[in-house]
């Protein structure tokens, strides 16, 4: 019931016309990271999100927004896991990299004081993550460790700071977190980037 009215709330909020508030503004960001988390036999590389926001809020005072992000978590092979798991101290591991994409819809409150805003969001995502094969390899004998995708569709949330540069552009930095369900790894971790009005 929670994810339901989490995404009615954003979708109204994106269908919001644009007299309904004092100061309405579109816009988007893209942001860059080193998250957490990590599953069994990967560890987290680098990510990347992009969103489409609408912002509602005044320079001072109660901000409200909504966005709908795209993201890509780059993984690395735990090489010492699949040596423990598949081969032997000795062994070699090549491939068992993989990648989680992440895409869902957030609602956004918070304050603003004159350049400075802090908010938090919350909303429902939809996550695949992907292990691609790997072969771990023992003198002459070869483990072929097959691909693996694992989806799931889970809460994410998290705490920003947006720091307005121009009337138009500002910095901002967020902790998140999200996944977690369905043997989809647990996401956290901080971003930074860029995100813009127009």
């Amino acid at each position: 019931m929670r994810r339901i009215v989490l995404l009615a709330a954003a979708l109204s909020l994106s269908l919001l016309p644009r007299h309904a508030a004092a100061q309405y503004d579109l816009g988007g960001f893209i942001m860059g990271g080193q998250g957490g988390g990590g599953t069994s036999l990967m560890d987290p590389r680098f990510s990347v999100d992009m969103a489409y926001t609408l912002e509602i809020s005044n320079y001072r005072g109660p901000y409200f927004g909504a966005r709908y992000t795209l993201g890509m978590h780059r993984l690395r092979a735990d090489q010492a896991a699949y040596r423990e798991r598949f081969g032997g101290g000795a062994a070699t591991v090549s491939g068992g990299d993989g990648t989680l994409y992440d895409t869902g819809a957030d609602v956004e409150v918070g304050y603003g004081f004159g350049v400075l805003r802090v908010y938090g969001f919350t909303g429902i995502h939809y996550y695949q993550q992907y292990q691609y094969p790997a072969t771990v390899s023992s003198g002459a004998d070869e483990v072929e460790v097959d691909s693996r995708r694992e989806i799931s569709i889970s809460n994410a949330r998290g705490l920003g700071v947006h720091l307005r540069l121009t009337d138009t552009g500002a910095i901002v930095a967020e902790a998140y977190r999200g996944g977690g369900e369905d043997g989809v790894m647990r996401l956290s971790g901080t971003r930074f980037g860029l995100r813009w009005a127009w």
